[in-house]
């Protein structure tokens, strides 16, 4: 995937890339070893990560805003999951990154998924966090995906408080207002509504079920006990299909617990990455 242009802007923590010909904004945490490429989910902006990030040290981060999300300009088409997987890619060549250990939340779970399979010599493991096969899966029930489906969670904390105990449940859904401290990060950009249009539309038809086997790579699978969004099932589902899987279920997990419940999952994600890649990584 050729590159366009690499342009600094005037923070130090930011990277501003031409990609697909858009705006994308990109922040890497630097350091030696193998790179972490994080995937986030529906609308989340790259600082949604810092409660998960901060409790690694010495690690090589790379994170990334979504075509239309933070910083990041919105599409100028409906991106298929097979062109977010390559946009992955573009993201990688720009920062001169031959191969990365790959995680994906939720939305971001099913672009590593397909990552995976179309753009396997970039992908040194994968871990699969909330998320699902998509068409054959697992749906969420009716009420939850009713309210997931209004928009306005997006742009309005109130409305998105209000259904957290809905659609997020675990450590979040008992106390929504967490986004206002510890989940502050969601609110530092908001998803435009073309950004997050088209990443559903994406999403939708998908499915993963008929490739999973061919994935060939150490993937880690975590989930949220009492995730409403991406039921317990689908993440049982992908971890029986993919040949070198291995599942941990995060005690009173929500669907956010990667960030609500920080401590619970990075000593798991840092122990499977010490393991892939033979290294003593530190929590802090």
């Amino acid at each position: 995937m050729a590159i366009i242009k690499r342009i600094r802007y005037s923070t130090m923590e930011d990277t501003f890339v031409r990609i697909m010909n858009l705006k994308v904004r990109i922040r890497r945490q630097e350091n030696p070893g193998m790179p972490l490429l994080l995937i986030n989910g529906l609308g989340a902006c790259l600082e949604a990560w810092e409660p998960l990030t901060r409790r690694f040290q010495g690690r090589d981060i790379i994170a990334v805003d979504h075509p239309g999300t933070g910083l990041s300009s919105p599409p100028n088409h409906l991106l298929t999951m097979a062109e977010l997987a390559e946009f992955y890619t573009a993201v990688l060549d720009a920062l001169g990154v031959k191969r990365a250990d790959v995680l994906g939340f939720s939305f971001g779970g099913t672009i590593a998924q397909q990552l995976a399979k179309d753009h396997p010599r970039y992908v040194n493991s994968l871990i699969l966090a909330g998320t699902a096969p998509g068409v054959g899966g697992i749906p969420a029930d009716p009420l939850t995906i009713m309210t997931a489906a209004n928009p306005m969670r997006y742009f309005i904390p109130l409305v998105r408080e209000m259904a957290a105990p809905i659609i997020y449940r675990g450590r979040c859904g008992r106390y929504p207002r967490l986004f206002e401290d510890e989940l502050s990060g969601w609110d530092a950009h908001r998803t435009t509504l073309v950004g997050v249009s088209a990443q559903i539309a994406a999403f939708a038809g998908w499915s993963s079920l008929p490739w999973l086997p061919l994935i060939n790579k150490p993937t880690l699978v975590l989930c949220g006990e009492e995730d409403p969004m991406a039921p317990v099932a689908n993440s049982r589902l992908i971890a029986s299909i993919i040949p070198r899987a291995e599942l941990h279920v995060v005690e009173e997990g929500g669907h956010l617990f990667l960030f609500d419940l920080p401590d619970h999952a990075a000593p798991r994600i840092l122990d499977f990455l010490a393991r892939v890649n033979d290294t003593d990584v530190a929590v802090a």
